[in-house]
């Protein structure tokens, strides 16, 4: 059968074995273009995360597979696929019993092609293979993939769905190793908001290829855990932050597609990121990072410089924690009801018509 996903021969280089295995199909998948690798990567699964797994696994990094996948009873990839670019490739019995499946729904729908959406599909049909481990070990379930895969949103960015699915503790933040090494526990709702922010960071900057988070992913972050609480609201998670943003009238969409343009020149923080982080609520994170001269800062200015005006920002932010009299910001904004008693008491409730959008 004519196929559109070839054998991944780096993943499957890592393991010496010589056998392709659902992990490996996984792994392939992830780099695959179309729905497929869409989904994975709308889910918050990173090809390169899934190679770094793989390889802790190939070095004896952490735990074991837990599953077996018939690893010991290899089947020759021909039997199931017929012609392939590889004559001498071999399967797992799960990966064989994978494909299989993935070849059967081919038939059944009249295709002639097995592409990548055919094999992810039979992957996550198994939640008791090493793919489905794979996908755990890399913080989601799977049952967040397929939901990506059916096009299942809730009327929210899937963009956003990654952050989503922590905040209702579907799937785990991934940390970098060196975090990991450090620090243990998950975030979720019970966790602190400072914490739950920490780990978002992380995860907005892996999302853009970042090994590194600048305060700008900080900023990613607030805005992404504001715009999910608003589908799903979290009474614990503080969002003052996230509100003042909002009032400001900067969303995920715009300010995520102003960091993936690159077009706005940002310099090096003052500061390091996790010196930012360390212990701050979200209320008074974003007011530093406004105060300051940060990346956040300078893209927020970038933002703002068509509408009401670039030093607005940081008048804006005085005027939210009490240092400008009468309500008002010097450029005019309307400050929300609620900000005068100081920052931390949060916004309360304002009218739509005092709102900056």
């Amino acid at each position: 059968m004519e196929t559109t996903l070839e054998a991944d021969w780096r993943t499957l280089d890592v393991t010496g074995d010589g056998r392709l295995g659902t992990e490996h199909l996984l792994a392939a998948v992830a780099g695959a273009s179309g729905p497929a690798g869409a989904a994975l990567t709308a889910a918050g699964v990173a090809e390169g995360d899934l190679r770094a797994l793989l390889r802790e696994r190939a070095r004896g990094h952490g735990a074991g597979w837990g599953a077996d996948d018939g690893a010991e009873s290899g089947v020759p990839a021909r039997e199931v696929l017929g012609s392939t670019g590889a004559p001498d490739l071999v399967l797992t019995g799960a990966a064989a019993r994978v494909l299989s499946a993935a070849v059967a729904q081919v038939r059944r729908d009249g295709g002639r092609k097995l592409t990548a959406e055919h094999v992810l599909r039979a992957l996550l049909a198994d939640d008791r293979t090493r793919a489905a481990e794979l996908l755990r070990a890399a913080g989601v379930v799977p049952s967040a993939v397929r939901e990506r895969l059916d096009g299942v949103a809730d009327g929210l960015d899937p963009l956003l769905l990654p952050t989503r699915d922590a905040l209702l503790g579907r799937r785990s933040h991934r940390l970098p190793r060196w975090r990991r090494m450090v620090r243990s526990g998950a975030a979720g709702p019970a966790a602190s908001s400072a914490d739950w922010i920490r780990r978002e960071t992380d995860d907005q900057a892996r999302r853009l290829g970042r090994r590194t988070p600048g305060t700008e992913h900080v900023l990613l972050a607030v805005l992404a855990v504001h715009e999910v609480l608003g589908h799903e609201p979290q009474p614990d998670v503080d969002d003052t932050g996230g509100e003042l943003l909002a009032w400001l009238g900067f969303d995920y969409a715009r300010v995520r597609a102003a960091v993936t343009a690159g077009t706005v020149a940002l310099p090096a923080d003052p500061r390091s990121v996790e010196t930012y982080l360390a212990g701050a609520a979200p209320g008074p994170l974003v007011r530093v990072l406004l105060d300051e001269d940060t990346r956040a800062r300078r893209l927020a200015e970038a933002l703002r410089a068509g509408g009401v005006g670039a030093d607005v920002v940081g008048a804006a932010v005085a005027g939210a924690d009490g240092r400008t009299a009468g309500g008002r910001t010097g450029g005019g904004v309307t400050r929300p009801a609620g900000w005068q008693d100081g920052w931390q008491d949060g916004p309360g409730r304002w009218q739509e018509g005092q709102r900056v959008v």
